[in-house]
C-alpha cells in the first residue's frame, strides 16, 4: 500500500507491497485527460537523478489516471528516499509538471520487517 501525504504528494511504499494510486488533473473544473495524451511517473536515484522506475499510464477512465505499482517494481528498490515527479504530456506536445510548489516529491522505500 502506498501512502501518500496529501499536502505535500510525498509517497512511501514497503518493499515489495503492491500500491496504485490516481490522480485527475483538471482546468476551470473540468478533467483534461483524453486520448492521445499521457502520464508519466519518473522514480529518480538521489542525488544522482539516475531513473530507476518510469511508469507511462495512456489509458483513462473519465478523466483519471491510475498508475499501477506491482511487487515487482518496489522489491528491486533499496530501502531510503528517493525522489519522483509526475508530467501529463498532452497530444499537442504541450508538458505539465503535477508535483506541486516543487519540480519533484519524494518516495520513501521502506525494508520489510521481519516478526520472526
Amino acid at each position: 500500500m502506498i501512502k501518500i501525504n496529501k499536502l505535500t504528494l510525498d509517497m512511501e511504499i514497503v518493499q515489495g507491497d503492491t500500491g496504485t494510486f490516481s490522480l485527475l488533473p483538471k482546468l476551470n473544473g473540468e478533467p483534461i485527460l483524453k486520448e492521445g495524451d499521457k502520464i508519466l511517473f519518473t522514480i529518480k536515484k538521489l542525488p544522482t537523478e539516475e531513473i530507476v522506475l518510469q511508469k507511462e499510464v495512456t489509458k483513462f477512465s473519465d478523466g483519471i489516471a491510475t498508475v499501477p505499482l506491482p511487487p515487482e517494481d518496489t522489491k528491486t528498490l533499496s530501502k531510503g528516499n528517493y525522489a519522483y515527479d509526475l508530467k501529463m504530456i498532452r497530444a499537442d506536445g504541450n508538458v505539465d509538471t503535477l508535483t506541486p510548489r516543487n519540480s519533484y516529491s519524494y518516495f520513501c522505500v521502506k525494508e520489510v520487517l521481519n516478526n520472526e
